[in-house]
């Protein structure tokens, strides 16, 4: 299922953030405050704080490779039952496709290399523009191919 963007949403950030990782836990902070203001708690809380954490830092020491002249463009939406973001830097981008996974034999010692990846199991949905720098992502609020079976 895609999200379409043609909703009510009922909170939005558009926000022009600098190459900073501090200012970027403050604009975290505030999507947060507004998800729990419509009841979100729990993992889906959790599950979109790590990936929008790991979207922006990825954005900042990657993407624009923390050039304090460059920024992060953002675009957050609220709904009761759902989170949108997307996340684009000034960088010069990268092909997904290419990604290794992290799970293979020679990535698991690697100390870094699994933010991609962990954004795709946490979120209902990611996309890369073509060029590599925009990551747009959502989450459906206690969706049923996120929950982690409980023994």
């Amino acid at each position: 299922m895609s999200l379409t963007l043609d909703r009510e949403w009922s909170w939005t950030l558009r926000h022009r953030l600098p190459s900073d990782v501090d200012e970027a836990h403050r604009t975290i902070d505030r999507l947060l405050a507004a998800l729990e203001e419509y009841g979100w708690e729990g993992r889906d809380l959790f599950h979109v704080r790590m990936a929008v954490e790991e979207g922006l830092v990825n954005a900042i020491e990657h993407g624009n490779r923390r050039d304090q002249g460059k920024f992060v463009e953002l675009d957050f939406r609220v709904a009761p039952e759902f989170c949108y973001v997307q996340i684009t830097d000034e960088g010069a981008g990268f092909c997904r496709a290419t990604l290794k996974p992290c799970t293979d034999e020679d990535c698991l010692d690697k100390p870094r290399g699994r933010g991609v990846w962990l954004i795709e199991q946490l979120m209902s949905e990611t996309h890369y523009n073509a060029k590599g720098n925009q990551l747009t992502m959502w989450r459906q609020r206690n969706d049923p191919k996120l929950a982690i079976a409980e023994d």
